[in-house]
């Protein structure tokens, strides 16, 4: 058995002894069946990965040996395991990640592993966002690079290449010049299919950046009549006189 068949059989044993059965049916339907669940809120899911971070001093290991950690508990077809994967990443190994690290963070989308908004959505605003943020001299590059997944074949790759972007929208131009253009991009590389998650990640941004480019956004919304009505209302929201509505 490797090193870190141990971890991942504690990490089971420990998400099943805080499941409980009214959790896993809410998840269930509330995806309605599109995903696994063991029945574990994301506070159990947290604490079971910084158990385990102490208990088998993770924190020695290396850092690639840690992204295979992170990839074999996105294989698992539970969605509490895949957040502990984003848990790992996000809390505890970001900081250690370098640029060239960034192809070994698209392996679970490329592969499958992450396949419903639900894990995508918090993949990317934990992890990925996480990733974008942590190094403030390699900003541009970080999100030139999650950006260029937009351009990827899989529909959950270029949703979360997109939505890790989310909460450096408002910032518009002060992210660094040229960010809004390379968002309005990345958000028309989104819309080539009609998954309706291929468009509301698109709303999402949006909505967000027209915080700060309100023009660009109404610009942006005439010019592609193929955004869904549901996506169109959410990049709108804030453009919309009367009271602020999130659809």
């Amino acid at each position: 058995m490797s090193w870190s068949g141990p971890v991942t059989a504690g990490l089971g044993a420990r998400l099943e002894e805080a499941a409980d059965q009214r959790t896993r049916e809410h998840w269930t339907g509330y995806l309605k069946g599109a995903a696994h669940f063991r029945g574990v809120p994301m506070a159990g899911v947290r604490s079971a990965v910084r158990a385990l971070w102490r208990q088998h001093d993770l924190g020695a290991r290396p850092t690639g040996e840690l992204l295979a950690l992170a990839h074999e508990w996105f294989a698992a077809p539970w969605t509490e395991d895949k957040l502990a994967a984003v848990l790992l990443l996000a809390e505890h190994l970001v900081p250690r990640l370098e640029l060239p690290d960034l192809p070994a963070l698209a392996v679970p989308l490329v592969e499958g592993d992450v396949a419903d908004w639900n894990v995508c959505d918090w993949y990317a605003t934990k992890a990925l966002h996480a990733f974008a943020v942590s190094r403030p001299g390699e900003v541009e590059a970080r999100v030139r690079g999650l950006a260029a997944w937009c351009s990827a074949e899989g529909l959950w790759q270029r949703r979360a290449g997109l939505v890790a972007l989310v909460r450096l929208a408002p910032g518009g131009e002060e992210v660094f010049p040229g960010f809004p253009g390379l968002l309005l991009g990345a958000c028309a590389a989104n819309l080539v299919d009609d998954d309706r998650f291929a468009h509301t990640g698109p709303g999402w941004v949006l909505r967000e950046l027209s915080k700060a480019e309100p023009e660009a956004v109404a610009a942006f919304v005439a010019a592609h009549p193929e955004l869904s009505r549901e996506a169109r209302r959410m990049a709108t929201a804030h453009l919309r006189p009367g009271p602020y509505r999130r659809r």
